[in-house]
């Protein structure tokens, strides 16, 4: 998949640069503050892994998630979106499409498109 939005710096594993992709621009700004350790309370929508990744980190990593997320969130801004997991939606692979539906008709759900 192409890359949209800025760069992931190599101070952030990829298991918590991945967690920010549904994130709105809102929850992003509040933290790159809970980061930069402005504030003590995490943001409303902040993954509960991400806080807890969060205390496992050093201050370099926490200083490039609070850049990162900073700028997620302008680009995101920028191109009116609601999260980059929205601006990068192509409403899945169809696979996983059939796969979620024949879970559901499995488990008695009525499949959604």
């Amino acid at each position: 998949m192409e890359m949209i939005g800025p760069e992931q710096p190599e101070a952030i594993p990829d298991f918590l640069f991945e967690q920010f992709a549904d994130c709105s621009p809102e929850t992003l700004r509040g933290i790159g503050q809970y980061a930069r350790s402005e504030t003590y309370v995490a943001p409303d929508g902040m993954p509960d892994a991400t806080k807890e990744a969060f205390a496992l980190q050093d201050d370099e990593t926490l200083a490039a998630v609070a850049a990162y997320v900073d700028d997620l969130a302008e680009f995101l801004e920028m191109n009116d979106a609601d999260s980059l997991a929205a601006l990068t939606d192509d409403d899945g692979d169809e696979d996983e499409k059939w796969g979620h539906k024949k879970i559901l008709e499995w488990h008695g759900g009525s499949p959604q498109k």
